[in-house]
């Protein structure tokens, strides 16, 4: 199987998964704002929110630097250096999860005041503070494992065990016990379940124990890698969650509880993001390690034009039916939808931009990696601090669109500079012009199905969407490219047919 099938089936694997993940946490987002409220789901937010970036901290990086160090070893011949490498960095973030979850509880009451928080705020946030470790674990023997180019332990996981069992806790808690239990317990109750299971699958891959880890050294090689892009996650990180924030800060719950239905459902391009990120990362990785850098240029080149092409069915929904989307949450989130089509075109430009990041990072430029987001993150903070206080939920919007458009577009110009790699190439124009028509279409079609129930309007213009623009992709020929990312799919369902684009 060649790098472009390889990519097609193990995205594919990721995509599934993360589709499943992605529905279930949609349905707990949305099944939490119909039963709780506009306020309770404020507080979850923020509180899940601070989860993530002290999470995000504790990492260290290291979930991505064990990444790359495991990728770049034989798993035949050093699997003693490998086993090294894993421990030292479960052991790590062992240590520093500890000490941050701590101390999370310990300056909860100074948070409560500083965002505008209750009493329920506080406790939400210290029982989620006690999940991070089990959390942090889950996440580094995940990217253990996907350092073997293996998704599918990750995906099992991350994206089909935790999401499900998020979903099934938070139904149980409220039916059985209350509302306020229903945003407390389930994110702990999923985090212990799936450190467990996650590790569980680590020890059939490498022959790791608790002692073994304890006793483990740290790798400062390992370390001296990952802390530049723990800094570079800990800004994206506090750059995705700056507007729900900022916005807690500025305002209270109540407005958070508007808010995170449209950052929910934008953040849906996400998963398209991630599925491709999975295996795009380790495979540029092994390519930059043997100075492959004709085959790194195809790659990236093509998974620019893939997440393109498969961006724009999503986007184009979202943006032009953004009241029906948020009606699913209730209809007192349809004042948002200047919102969800704010950060709907934000993680668009982020998805397109998206593979310059690795292709920096999994190249050793993880100093470039942090200035970049450096500057980012500085400049959306400026820009919250001056929209939010004018402009409310639109300002923080706008806010994340414009930093995450400069922040893809400096990614992009440094890989050209450095590798003098670029993604344009003619074979974009296809999904472009696809893309027009599909657009042309659905705007005329729109009115006449407007008046309908909000699933049935979604599902009409769904079908219609993904019809006319897999027409128009057809019509306007397949890459040869394209056909061994088919073929990959093909594998992926394990059937085996012949392609003719005669």
């Amino acid at each position: 199987m060649n790098i472009v099938s390889k990519i097609a089936k193990e995205s594919s694997i990721t995509f599934v998964g993360m589709l499943y993940g992605n529905i279930n946490r949609y349905l707990y987002t949305a099944i939490l704002a119909r039963w709780v409220g506009i306020e309770f789901l404020g507080i979850y937010s923020l509180a899940n929110a601070i989860m993530i970036i002290i999470e995000m901290i504790s990492k260290m990086g290291l979930e991505t630097g064990v990444m790359r160090f495991v990728s770049r070893l034989d798993i035949e011949t050093q699997k003693k250096e490998i086993k090294l490498v894993i421990q030292s960095a479960l052991k790590m973030a062992i240590i520093f999860s500890l000490i941050l979850s701590i101390l999370l509880i310990l300056f909860s009451s100074l948070l409560v005041q500083l965002f505008n928080g209750s009493y329920l705020f506080k406790i939400t946030l210290i029982v989620f503070a006690c999940s991070i470790p089990f959390n942090v674990l889950t996440l580094i023997s995940a990217f253990s494992t996907q350092g073997f180019k293996l998704l599918k332990y990750k995906v099992i996981i991350t994206q089909l065990f935790n999401p499900s069992v998020l979903l099934i806790t938070m139904l149980l808690t409220f039916n059985l016990i209350s509302k306020e239990m229903a945003i407390i317990l389930p994110i702990p109750i999923t985090g212990i379940a799936g450190c467990f299971a996650m590790f569980f699958i680590l020890k059939k891959l490498v022959v790791i124990n608790m002692q073994s880890i304890i006793k483990s050294k740290f790798n400062n090689n390992l370390l001296k890698y990952s802390i530049p892009l723990m800094l570079v996650s800990i800004l994206q990180v506090l750059m995705h969650w700056m507007d729900i924030l900022m916005l807690g800060y500025f305002t209270d719950t109540t407005t958070v509880g508007l808010y995170h239905p449209a950052a929910r459902t934008a953040g849906l391009l996400q998963a398209l993001l991630l599925s491709f990120l999975s295996i795009y990362a380790p495979t540029i990785s092994e390519l930059d390690s043997k100075k492959q850098y004709i085959e790194m240029e195809k790659i990236y080149k093509l998974v620019t034009r893939l997440l393109l092409t498969f961006s724009i069915p999503i986007s184009t929904i979202l943006i032009l039916f953004p009241t029906k989307v948020l009606l699913i949450f209730g209809p007192e989130y349809m004042t948002s939808s200047t919102v969800l089509i704010l950060l709907t075109l934000a993680a668009f430009f982020q998805t397109i931009f998206g593979p310059a990041g690795p292709l920096l990072s999994m190249s050793g430029y993880t100093n470039i990696v942090f200035i970049n987001s450096l500057i980012a993150f500085v400049l959306n903070f400026i820009l919250n601090f001056i929209l939010i206080p004018n402009f409310g939920l639109i300002g923080a919007a706008l806010s994340t669109l414009i930093s995450m458009v400069l922040l893809g577009i400096a990614r992009t110009i440094e890989v050209k500079i450095i590798f003098n790699f670029s993604f344009l190439s003619r074979s974009l124009l296809k999904p472009i012009i696809s893309a027009i028509f599909l657009i042309s279409i659905i705007l005329f079609i729109r009115p006449f199905i407007l008046s309908y129930h909000t699933l049935i309007t979604l599902l009409i213009s769904l079908f219609l969407t993904l019809f006319v623009y897999t027409i128009f992709l057809f019509l306007l020929k397949l890459e040869p490219e394209d056909k061994d990312f088919l073929n990959g799919l093909i594998a992926f369902f394990n059937k085996k047919i012949k392609y003719s684009n005669d």
